[in-house]
C-alpha cells in the first residue's frame, strides 16, 4: 500500500501544468491519481478532470471527501489498454507511478493514444540520474533509490506496490520519441544539500555528455538529433539536482518516423 506523493511533488507538478499553453481550458487525465491532490487543484482552476484507480487498497487515503468529489474511473490496470477513446485528453499526468510498472513501453503507447496531437504528458518519478545517484552507481554499481530496493520477499501480487521499474532516462527518452513525444522542459521538485555539495561536478558532466556521442550518429541525422537531445537533458541542472525527474513533454503531429536502418 502506497502513501500519497509528498506535498512538494504535488506543488511542482501543478506548477508545471499551470505553465502549459491554453491552461486552464484543458481536459486532464490523471492516471493512478491517488488521493486526487493534483486533480482537485486543477479542477479548482477550471480544468475538466478525470482520474483513475487500480485497486481500492492501492493508497492510504486520508481525505476521502476530496476523492469522492472527483470523477474517478476504477479498476484501471495501467498495463492493459486504457478505457478511453483516442485523442480524448489535452493532458495526461502520471505522478510517481512509472516506477511501479514492470514495463514502461505499454503505458507510453497508451498515453500517446489518448492524448490529442499537440497535447501534453507530464510525469514525475524518482530520479536515478541525479548526481548523488550517479556517484553511487559509479562506486557501487547500484543507483541511489528513494525507497527500499525490491527484494526476493515480494509476492507477484504485491510487487507493483514497490519501485519495481526505476526509470532509466536514456531508454525513456527513446521511448517517448517512438510515441511522438518531445520533451519541452524538466522541472525541479526538491533540492537537497548533498546535491548542492556535488554541484562543482556539473561542468565535468556537461563536457562528458557532449563528448560521448554514439559513433553511428555521425552518419545518421535522426540518431544525431536524438543524441544531442539526450545529452542536453542528461546535463540539465534539473536532471542533476532534482530528487524527482519531472518531465513536461508534448505530442507532435505527426509522430517521429522510425529511425532508418544504417
Amino acid at each position: 500500500m502506497e502513501s500519497m506523493p509528498q506535498a512538494f511533488i504535488v506543488d511542482a507538478v501543478v506548477r508545471e501544468v499551470r505553465r502549459l499553453e491554453g491552461y486552464p481550458d484543458l481536459s486532464v487525465l490523471d492516471l493512478s491519481c491517488g488521493e486526487g491532490e493534483v486533480l482537485s487543484r486543477l479542477a479548482a482552476d477550471g480544468c475538466r478532470v478525470r482520474g483513475t484507480h487500480f485497486r481500492d487498497d492501492d493508497y492510504i487515503v486520508e481525505d476521502r471527501a476530496r476523492l469522492a468529489a472527483l470523477p474517478i474511473t476504477r479498476g484501471v490496470d495501467l498495463q492493459q489498454r486504457l478505457p478511453f477513446p483516442d485523442g480524448s485528453f489535452d493532458l495526461v499526468l502520471l505522478t510517481e507511478v512509472l516506477e511501479h510498472l514492470d514495463s514502461h513501453f505499454h503505458i507510453l503507447a497508451e498515453v500517446s493514444r489518448v492524448v490529442r496531437p499537440g497535447g501534453h504528458f507530464v510525469f514525475s518519478t524518482p530520479n536515478l540520474q541525479r548526481l548523488h545517484s550517479r556517484l553511487q552507481f559509479f562506486l557501487t554499481g547500484k543507483h541511489k533509490l528513494i525507497r527500499r530496493r525490491v527484494g526476493w520477499d515480494q509476492t507477484a501480487a504485491d510487487r507493483y506496490a514497490f519501485h519495481i521499474g526505476p526509470v532509466d532516462f536514456p531508454l525513456l527518452h527513446a521511448a517517448l520519441g517512438w510515441e511522438g513525444f518531445r520533451i519541452l522542459r524538466l522541472g525541479l521538485t526538491q533540492l537537497k544539500l548533498k546535491s548542492v555539495l556535488l554541484s562543482p561536478l556539473w561542468p565535468l558532466v556537461w563536457l562528458s555528455c557532449r563528448l560521448t556521442v554514439d559513433k553511428d550518429a555521425r552518419r545518421n541525422p535522426v540518431l544525431r538529433e536524438t543524441e544531442r537531445s539526450l545529452n542536453r537533458w542528461l546535463s540539465d541542472p534539473s536532471m542533476l539536482f532534482s530528487e524527482q525527474l519531472l518531465v513536461v513533454a508534448r505530442r507532435h503531429e505527426p509522430p517521429r518516423a522510425t529511425i532508418p536502418p544504417h
